[in-house]
């Protein structure tokens, strides 16, 4: 607010300085249009001051009482975008203009100030008597004007595109010469701060030709159009308004007439580019005239943004091969290829099952910032604990959505251990019995220090054992230490063991090795005892007498190793004997001439069992006895016969005839 107050004071006062300058240099009336002359000429908004259409800069025309430019000087009117959108760089009606033009110089560009007025520098004074041109008035070839009489200039004499600099001689306010190519632009008060980002496009007009003309004489005039900033402008529009008493006979490049008013479309220029447009006009009657021009373009303004990128490039770098139980370092190297900063860098890494951390198996590392090109790195260390291919899978990210994945995976090389047992699955007690251990290594590394060990079961005895096996009469343990197996490789021992006792028995072996290797394996073996069962018979008295007793003695005797149950025994008496009694651990019964005892529950190994059957001969003769017996075990029954000589002492009878 401080800013606008104080440039609005120094408006007002420079235009209270301007317009007493003008009261004490007035020129004649002959030599300056009046108010009413231009007020006289037709405009888009019906007002007397010749303003453009809506949306267009139009050239700024000098009130009557203006102050004037020397004689022989021809002022330029550069046009800017106007700031305030809806005001005009005009000044109020009847207000004195802001600014003379310096004398032969091109007209100054004044950005518009609050309200839409233009920021007024101060000036000095024009002198008194001094004869000024009005702004906008036409200029001779090369900015010189053309005094009276002077010739009409052919159409072709100035070529296109040709830089017109503005008329030379003419000096500044301050005294000193000015340069005849300077163009020189006022810029608004900006803050230090915005003067980087702050572009104005501005593009400026000025008049070349006769400044006096005859009835019914045609001029060529010029008129240049310059892009006076450092940007390009677009879509730039020509129009000059051509009064009453002129009349425009062509125009290089062709126009295009909209009434009285000319239009060039001349599209981009470039900045400090400039394009002429000439036009032959002729005075139709006396009087002065003031063709009007003005421009319209589209302006823009860049803003000049260093963007950068900043990248991410993960590496992970680890052994490719490792034994079980090994220790793995992996290098987690984190690099920014961009040329920007990568902000609140993290990377993820997540271990396969294989792999043990002491932090676990997803470990967070906070890089921080990362500078554009700068790398960092961080170590995993991890126990290899299964064997096969183990991963080390890892993820960078940073601000902006910057991601970055690699993996390193390594080798786990790892021993095996199997073991097998081999014996027999059934023995008898006293037999002997063979067991076979024999344990490989399948695995891709070697076993070291492997022991193989066999727990004897009380059902055994031991005998021997190959390759050194070491008894453990206490621990009732065989073992062998077999040292390093290779990959591939295998050892095989064996064990010689005893039957002892009856019943069902494990061998329980297991193999172990170096980091933790181990392999088990059992094999039952049942020990049964021998089922023998032996049976005996004799006759006490052999031959005998007829109606002479004599006895049968039958012995069961189990030989085994088993207890036998169920033992049934039954004797068959012969023709010519009958029988007289029995005994044994027993009782008995008869059943005609077969006598049956009852079974025999248990009989244990190395025990007996006797009968005796006493019987009485009755006829001479030989005679058999048969016992027969049966027990659980004895699938078909055992018989057993005794033969018997029977005579008589009585003299045998010869019958007579």
């Amino acid at each position: 607010m401080k800013r606008i107050l104080a440039i609005s004071a120094m408006a007002l006062l420079t235009a209270c300085l301007i317009g007493w300058a003008a009261l004490a240099g007035a020129p004649p009336a002959d030599r300056l249009p009046s108010a009413d002359d231009l007020s006289a000429e037709p405009n888009s908004s019906g007002s007397g001051r010749g303003a453009a259409p809506p949306g267009e800069m139009p050239l700024r025309p000098r009130s009557s009482n203006s102050p004037t430019s020397l004689p022989g000087t021809t002022p330029s009117t550069p046009i800017s975008a106007d700031p305030y959108p809806g005001t005009s760089i005009l000044p109020p009606s009847g207000s004195p203009s802001p600014k003379a033009p310096t004398p032969g110089a091109a007209m100054e560009q004044l950005p518009a100030g609050p309200a839409g007025y233009p920021n007024m520098p101060n000036q000095p004074p024009v002198p008194s008597g001094s004869q000024l041109p009005m702004e906008g008035q036409i200029q001779g070839p090369a900015g010189y004007g053309a005094g009276p009489g002077t010739a009409p200039q052919p159409l072709g004499n100035i070529p296109g595109g040709t830089t017109l600099p503005p008329l030379g001689g003419s000096t500044e306010p301050s005294g000193q010469p000015a340069d005849p190519n300077e163009e020189r632009v006022l810029q608004s008060p900006l803050a230090a701060e915005d003067m980087g980002n702050h572009q104005e496009p501005a593009v400026s007009l000025q008049w070349i030709g006769p400044t006096a003309a005859k009835v019914n004489q045609p001029n060529v005039y010029s008129l240049v159009v310059r892009n006076i900033c450092t940007i390009p402008v677009q879509q730039v529009m020509v129009r000059v308004r051509i009064p009453a008493n002129l009349s425009c006979g062509d125009t290089e490049p062709k126009a295009v007439a909209e009434g009285n008013v000319l239009v060039w479309e001349l599209g981009a220029l470039q900045p400090k580019e400039e394009k002429v447009l000439r036009l032959k006009l002729l005075a139709e009657r006396k009087g002065d005239a003031s063709p009007q021009a003005w421009v319209t373009f589209t302006g823009s303004a860049v803003l000049h943004i260093k963007v950068r990128e900043p990248k991410l490039a993960l590496k992970a770098q680890g052994p490719s091969k490792l034994l079980l139980g090994e220790t793995a370092a992996f290098q987690l190297e984190v690099t920014n290829p961009g040329d920007g900063s990568a902000d609140q860098v993290k990377i993820h890494a997540n271990l396969s099952e294989g792999l043990e951390c002491p932090r676990g198996n997803k470990i967070d590392f906070d890089i921080g910032n990362l500078a554009a090109g700068e790398t960092r790195t961080v170590t995993v260390m991890c126990i290899a604990k299964k064997g096969g291919t183990q991963k080390c899978e890892v993820a960078a990210e940073a601000d902006g959505g910057l991601r970055a994945q690699e993996a390193a995976q390594v080798s786990v090389t790892m021993p095996r251990l199997e073991l097998q047992l081999a014996g027999p699955g059934l023995r008898y007690l006293g037999r002997k019995a063979l067991y076979t251990l024999k344990v490989c290594n399948p695995g891709d590394a070697p076993a070291t220090n492997v022991t193989l060990s066999d727990v004897v079961p009380e059902g055994f005895k031991v005998l021997a054992a190959s390759d050194g096996g070491r008894h453990d009469f206490s621990a009732h343990t065989v073992s062998w230490f077999l040292g390093d197996i290779k990959p591939g490789e295998a050892r095989e021992v064996k064990l010689e063991v005893q039957a002892v006792n009856p019943g069902e028995f494990k061998h329980k072996v297991s193999a172990v090795g170096a980091h933790n290797l181990s392999a088990e394996s059992e094999l039952a073996t049942r020990i049964e005892g021998l089922s023998a069962l032996m049976l005996e018979m004799v006759d006490t008295e052999d031959p005998i007498e007829v109606n002479s007793e004599t006895s049968y003695e039958v012995r069961i005797s189990n030989t085994g190793s088993k207890v036998e149950t169920n033992i049934k025994l039954a004797a068959t008496i012969p023709d010519k004997m009958e029988f007289k009694s029995a005994t044994g651990p027993v009782r008995f019964h008869e059943e005609g001439k077969l006598i049956v005892f009852e079974p025999i529950e248990k009989l244990a190994p190395r025990a007996d069992a006797v009968f005796r059957i006493n019987v009485k001969a009755t006829d001479q003769g030989i005679v058999r006895f048969k016992i027969q017996m049966t027990s659980t075990n004895l699938t078909e029954p055992v018989i057993k016969m005794e033969a018997t000589r029977i005579y008589s002492d009585a003299p045998e009878t010869k019958s007579s005839h």
